[in-house]
């Protein structure tokens, strides 16, 4: 009997719909973020969302779901940390001493003491933005958390690199913020087009000066 035309392509078919079904997958994402002097910027913000308008299903990273901040030799441990809304903080005192946790930041307020050992209630942040952290008793503390909307993000090392894997194909806007950005300056986005491979960026920011060292009396 003689094969009917539809079934010799049926196969052929069947592929073509699995390779539209199934999304590209890219590498990811290496940023290197550096100052106006060319000095690589560590604790330097980068979130990943798809260009306004792009096709393609957004999967949040589960790891921007809540983060932990220590206090170590009078120090928060790390300095800034990201998470997305709705996300939440806890902080533990490893310390030798008592600390105040504080937060007076717009899109955030809190406070509580804690001694060495304690660790704190997961705390919740609802709202985009930035807080910066500090210690009613060190004033040389400081800490920031930044709140994100974008399916991913992450902080820059020593280096100023950071590298954001399994991102979608397609037109992404990464966007960067630092700690000491210039005040009322707005974080710089850039434009990332992501095929098959693992795609760099560089992005230069201006930045302040940073902070004198002090010592743990707060005395420059």
């Amino acid at each position: 009997m003689q094969t009917r035309p539809w079934r010799r392509q049926l196969p052929l078919a069947v592929a073509i719909v699995l390779s539209v079904a199934v999304p590209a997958r890219a590498a990811g994402i290496v940023a290197t973020v550096t100052d106006e002097s060319g000095k690589p910027l560590e604790n330097a913000v980068v979130a990943v969302a798809p260009q306004a308008g792009a096709p393609g299903s957004t999967q949040p990273s589960s790891t921007l779901a809540q983060a932990t901040i220590d206090q170590r030799d009078e120090n928060f441990v790390p300095e800034v940390v990201v998470i997305h809304v709705g996300g939440s903080v806890t902080f533990r005192n490893s310390d030798h001493t008592n600390h105040h946790v504080y937060s007076f930041a717009s899109i955030k307020q809190f406070e509580f003491a804690e001694k060495p050992g304690d660790v704190s209630a997961p705390v919740r942040f609802d709202l985009p933005g930035w807080a910066a952290i500090g210690c009613n008793i060190h004033d040389n503390m400081i800490a920031y958390v930044y709140v994100t909307t974008s399916p991913w993000a992450a902080v820059t090392d020593a280096n100023g690199r950071v590298k954001i894997d399994g991102l979608p194909a397609g037109n992404l806007a990464a966007t960067v913020w630092h700690p000491r950005l210039r005040p009322n300056a707005k974080p710089p986005t850039r434009t990332v087009m992501l095929a098959s491979q693992e795609t760099t960026l560089a992005v230069t920011i201006s930045v302040l000066p940073p902070r004198p060292p002090r010592n743990r009396d707060g005395l420059n």
